[in-house]
């Protein structure tokens, strides 16, 4: 098992590559390799060339800079390595050396002005689809001015929920994340309004940024940083008597395994016993026989996608499960490994095309369907989705709690 060493000392982590047998099994399925040929693929990156990396001497990866991850590579490895792992400690090293521009630190710290962005939504949104203004950031900054950015909402869903009085028979702490905050409240707002359905009083754990942006960027410091905050606010949350929910499957994945397996941050194996995914916690809700199934019929015909960090999480489609309870929506599971976007990785102007080129499976995939809408439970998916194909695309808490609160409505009527 690869962690990062906790000490400022520049000490070489051990590696489980040696397992490697070659099969070449996740070259087969890599997203970037298979559209570019400047990516040797993650056999090649990860367990082939740890073999050859030492602690002292420079790096030579500059196309390690290219892995999207996805962690697909982990998935289907036979013999158990984690090979977005080394891909990424090859990263940090590689990053470290050749340092790091103001643009990654912009994208990576959206966390520090995203209430700016929200206090001045009218004119931040405004400056985000200009013409003009995305030119200059593509020339200073080197985003590519093609790339729809997301917009600002205002209130924020923290400032929504200071007003909100959530009342329920028993306690459930959410996890909403840096994006819900500031650019989606309305999945917030969903989350929030679900779990009341089924009887809880929602509360919100102190909290930061999962630090999931740092660690795709190789900031390993910058990502432990968030994580020693973090781990202690939930630790108190869950020795309170509550369980913890999250709505986005990259902060989870990054609470659930990063913390502790990648970053040796102390209580948080702790944390990732006591932390769900929301789909997941309404199917134990389900097996429990206490799912609130009230639902109204929702004639509507959606595509769903599951995001990589979802599937990496190993809980299987829980959203897809309760979906599929409500009468009338006609639902199909999109068979796609990567939508491309690979968190900040699609932003950025030397990758752009790589991304979309990555996406164009999903999109033929998603044009077959012929969906009115898209359902996906990563932010990062939903944003490249909308980017693809110009549908509409929601979380599934968004569908659920209108065949909830709809019947709910009609019932008080």
């Amino acid at each position: 098992m690869t962690k990062v060493p906790m000490t400022e000392a520049k000490v070489w982590p051990t590696s489980n590559a040696d397992a490697c047998i070659r099969c070449a099994t996740c070259m087969a399925i890599c997203p970037v390799s298979r559209v570019t040929p400047l990516f040797p693929g993650p056999k090649q990156a990860g367990p082939g060339a740890e073999r050859f990396r030492r602690p002292g001497d420079p790096s030579v990866d500059s196309w390690i800079d290219l892995c999207i991850g996805c962690h697909l590579c982990d998935m289907v490895c036979a013999s158990g390595v984690n090979i977005s792992e080394l891909n990424l400690l090859a990263k940090a090293k590689y990053l470290d050396e050749k340092g790091r521009p103001l643009r990654d630190w912009l994208l990576t710290h959206t966390y520090l002005y995203g209430w700016l962005g929200s206090l001045f939504s009218p004119v931040v949104n405004w400056l985000l689809k200009n013409s003009a203004i995305k030119w200059m950031v593509e020339v200073i900054l080197k985003i590519d001015r093609r790339r729809q950015l997301p917009g600002y909402q205002s209130p924020t869903f923290r400032q929504w929920f200071r007003s909100h009085h959530s009342k329920g028979d028993r306690r459930i702490a959410y996890f909403y994340g840096c994006y819900v905050n500031t650019n989606e409240v309305e999945v917030g707002k969903a989350t929030v309004e679900v779990l009341e359905a089924n009887g809880f009083e929602v509360t919100l754990p102190a909290q930061e940024c999962c630090g999931i942006p740092m660690l795709g960027n190789g900031d390993f410091k910058g990502a432990r940083k968030m994580g020693l905050q973090n781990v202690p606010n939930l630790l108190k949350t869950i020795r309170s008597g509550s369980e913890i929910i999250f709505s986005s499957t990259s902060c989870g994945h990054m609470i659930r395994h990063e913390y502790n397996r990648l970053l040796g941050i102390p209580g948080s194996e702790e944390v990732a016993e006591h932390i769900f995914d929301l789909f997941e916690f309404l199917r134990n809700l389900k097996e429990s026989g206490s799912l609130n199934t009230h639902f109204k019929e929702l004639p509507l015909k959606a595509a769903y996608f599951a995001p990589c960090h979802l599937r990496s999480l190993n809980i299987g489609l829980p959203a897809l499960e309760i979906l599929r309870l409500i009468p009338g929506l006609q639902l199909e599971n999109i068979d796609a490994d990567c939508c491309g976007l690979g968190g900040t990785f699609g932003f950025k102007k030397e990758k752009y095309e790589i991304s979309q080129e990555i996406g164009k499976d999903l999109k033929q995939a998603i044009d077959r369907s012929k969906p009115e809408i898209v359902l996906t439970d990563c932010e990062g998916c939903r944003l490249q989705i909308r980017h693809l194909t110009g549908l509409k695309v929601l979380h599934p808490v968004q569908v659920l709690r209108d065949a909830l609160l709809q019947r709910t409505d009609e019932e008080m009527g």
